[in-house]
């Protein structure tokens, strides 16, 4: 057996930043905590692209050994003004009178372009989610890796452990394993719509001091993105994963435009990808003893995917009311649980997913350039409040 304790106060599934900061917290206040996470080592291949907001550290208190550069601003530029239902270059493909790919404006000559103030820090996501797991195994929980949550039995929760499987009797069950929560298909619930993701470590050709977002119609429901570590930058695109639109095949086009433009230098370094949740949060957050935190509980911002702080946040205070539960013996602390999430979070990713619907329903819409800037994040028109009646629908979402 890999465990030989098998009663446990709380067992926290996912080592990423919801999960270990659960941990830390409820182990803190002396509850009896195990920890396991699937991947061979906790933190690999992230699949973010590792910006965070500078708050972040102050706000929660984090150590700050992960930071591998500051930045202030945000560069987003629209790559198209027309939807590729306009082109016949093929699907999200346009292309201009010489047959040059639209992609060819990334760098020289946008449709729009806007630079914003976003205060914030790239970071090396391993040494983050490992730091954070390194501070609840300090503070008394049982860390394992290569470990996945299989299922429920007999009100037990069962593991396993490369080829071993533990049975647990768990009080309490923490659920921060991501969007596609094994311990949410285990209770019943439905998968959230996401985005795919896919990004790579490459190369810049010089140090840039600002995060970039590319807006394009072949990146339906999502975006492009050039985000720097140094002398290295993240480079990824994500895209709705309904839309058919191969993910890995888009971001070998923004990699080839940005190269030509001379953005970024040849090679790759590290290759990644994952699924966001953009849907919004979980119908219930707390289901008998299981509360669900970070991406498994729905928190991403439906518009930017960004995840991290609301991870942190959520997990923390998940930590928090499972040892106040254990305590007193009173399980009403854990509806405190959805009452302060959703009364910090429910208004912005509310908004966010009233502009990602209009996004959705829009993106083929003829005039792609006012549909960004209705709905993407660095523009006026995305603080302006989605009406019902004034929601078009040009394009086609089943």
């Amino acid at each position: 057996m890999v465990l030989a304790e098998t009663q446990w106060d709380l067992l926290v599934v996912g080592a990423g930043p919801a999960g270990s900061r659960a941990a830390a917290t409820a182990a803190a206040e002396g509850i009896s905590t195990v920890l396991i996470d699937a991947k061979r080592r906790i933190g690999e291949q992230p699949h973010c692209g590792e910006y965070v907001p500078a708050r972040l550290f102050s706000e929660c208190g984090l150590d700050k050994a992960s930071v591998i550069q500051s930045v202030s601003l945000m560069e987003t530029r629209i790559l198209g003004s027309q939807s590729p239902m306009q082109s016949s270059a093929g699907p999200g493909e346009r292309r201009d009178e010489s047959g040059a790919s639209s992609f060819g404006q990334i760098h020289g000559d946008p449709v729009k372009k806007i630079v914003t103030n976003s205060s914030g820090y790239l970071i090396d996501r391993v040494r983050f989610d490992r730091d954070l797991a390194g501070e609840a195994a300090a503070a008394g929980v049982t860390v394992l890796c290569c470990c996945r949550f299989v299922g429920f039995e007999n009100d037990c929760c069962v593991i396993r452990c490369g080829s071993e499987k533990s049975v647990l009797n768990a009080k309490f069950i923490v659920a921060a394993d991501g969007a596609i929560s094994t311990v949410a298909h285990a209770l019943g619930f439905r998968s959230p719509e996401v985005l795919k993701g896919v990004q790579v470590e490459v190369p810049l050709e010089n140090r840039v001091d600002r995060t970039f977002v590319f807006l394009h119609p072949k990146f339906f429901g999502g975006y492009g993105w050039l985000f720097p570590k140094g002398k290295v930058a993240n480079v990824g695109v994500g895209v709705a994963s309904k839309s058919g639109i191969d993910s890995r095949s888009v971001l070998g086009d923004l990699l080839e435009a940005l190269s030509k433009q001379r953005m970024i230098r040849p090679g790759r370094l590290a290759v990644s990808s994952g699924l966001i949740p953009v849907s919004g949060p979980r119908t219930t957050l707390v289901n008998g003893n299981v509360i669900f935190a970070g991406d498994a509980a729905g928190l991403t911002h439906p518009i930017t995917g960004a995840g991290i702080p609301q991870a942190v946040v959520s997990g923390e205070l998940a930590g928090r009311v499972v040892a106040a539960s254990l305590k007193t013996g009173d399980r009403r602390h854990l509806a405190d649980y959805e009452a302060e999430i959703m009364g910090r979070y429910g208004g912005v990713i509310r908004h966010a997913l009233s502009k990602r619907t209009l996004m959705i329903q829009n993106w083929n819409y003829q005039d792609f350039e006012s549909i960004c800037m209705d709905t993407w994040i660095a523009f006026d028109g995305y603080k302006k409040r989605v009406l019902k009646d004034n929601r078009c629908n040009h394009g086609n979402w089943d």
